[in-house]
């Protein structure tokens, strides 16, 4: 009996340990909004991008061997014609000292077949045996002749040493990479933009932009040269390349830059100017969301930007004068978390 009420009370606590609660609720957002009622015409377009090395080119030795001097390293100055690295050429040295003697032979044996030919003593068939071998020898004398030229890894034009991958005494194969120079008379820079941003600026070989470079204090001309006709591997984005004449203050490869696009028909387009800290961006690179506060909801709204500059975000597309915009709280959002709406926020 005293066993049974015992297993009664626990039961009876357990039961109200495990009582049924009201399951928790969420606390309210407070949100605050934007309105979209700024507008300012879209002319120059500006683009984040890089300097890249211009004409960046690989260079190897045509002939298998053993390299014996490397005189250069990463970030030396080259001019053209100046050596590089050279190969073993103790062999070749030898084979063409003696393709040297065959040859002398080969040319004394001829010109005395010449006489002996005006003099009717040797046979047209015994000539032309003497004058083959001649020529096959003169071929082999200025084969090695090229061999011997090919041992040297000359600059093809004046550049910087952009990298160095092999080293004195590494046996390499032909056509296998000794080092990689690239032009220092010029500057290239790159930028990505989106297949929409690319059909809008309807590219032309030679269009002149600015580029300001994070290390000078003004910016530069310079011309589109090239642009890509499909994505780039791997991004959903195409890539523009832009070229200057290189500056007296030397602007390396990897330096930020700002590239600024005339735009065309600028005068009769607008766009709105909001708050960059109103985007939310997409899964795919350069795609980006807005949340709109319209009827008392929460609507996501997909905008396009054709670029971020210090005053904010400019948007060609997706957003109407007196749109309310999101502006905070931006990761917390989603339809089924309740909010408040607590004020407005200004440009």
């Amino acid at each position: 009996m005293k066993r049974a009420l015992t297993v009664a009370i626990f039961c009876a606590l357990l039961s109200g340990c495990f009582s049924e609660q009201a399951p928790l609720t969420p606390p309210t957002l407070q949100l605050k909004t934007f309105e979209v009622k700024q507008q300012i015409p879209l002319g120059d377009r500006e683009f984040n991008g890089v300097s890249v090395p211009a004409d960046i080119t690989p260079l190897a030795f045509v002939n298998a061997g053993e390299i014996t001097h490397i005189p250069v390293k990463a970030g030396d100055k080259i001019v053209k014609g100046q050596v590089l690295a050279t190969l073993d050429d103790t062999r070749i040295v030898q084979q063409l000292q003696q393709a040297k003697v065959e040859l002398d032979l080969a040319n004394k044996q001829r010109e005395r077949a010449l006489q002996l030919t005006t003099k009717n003593m040797i046979s047209h068939s015994e000539f032309d045996a003497i004058n083959s071998k001649q020529q096959l020898a003169n071929i082999q004398y200025q084969s090695l002749q090229r061999r011997l030229f090919q041992t040297r890894l000359l600059a093809p034009f004046d550049a910087t040493i952009a990298s160095v991958e092999k080293e004195v005494a590494e046996n390499v194969n032909s056509a296998e990479a000794i080092l990689t120079i690239y032009r220092h008379d010029r500057i290239q820079v790159d930028i990505n933009v989106t297949e929409e941003t690319l059909l809008s600026l309807k590219p032309k070989l030679g269009t002149q932009v600015q580029i300001q470079f994070e290390n000078l204090s003004q910016p530069i001309n310079a011309k589109l040269m090239l642009w890509s006709a499909e994505p780039i591997a791997n991004h959903s984005n195409y890539l523009m390349r832009f070229e200057a004449n290189q500056t007296s203050s030397h602007v390396l490869p990897g330096t930020a830059a700002q590239v600024v696009i005339p735009s065309l028909n600028a005068s009769q387009t607008l766009a709105f100017l909001i708050p960059a800290n109103t985007l939310v961006a997409g899964n795919k690179p350069a795609s980006f969301s807005v949340w709109l506060y319209k009827n008392h909801q929460l609507i996501p709204q997909n905008v396009t930007v054709n670029a971020i500059t210090k005053e904010g975000a400019v948007i060609s597309k997706g957003l109407q004068q007196g749109d309310l915009l999101i502006t905070n709280q931006l990761s917390k959002l989603t339809h089924q978390r309740p909010f408040t709406i607590t004020g407005e926020v200004s440009q």
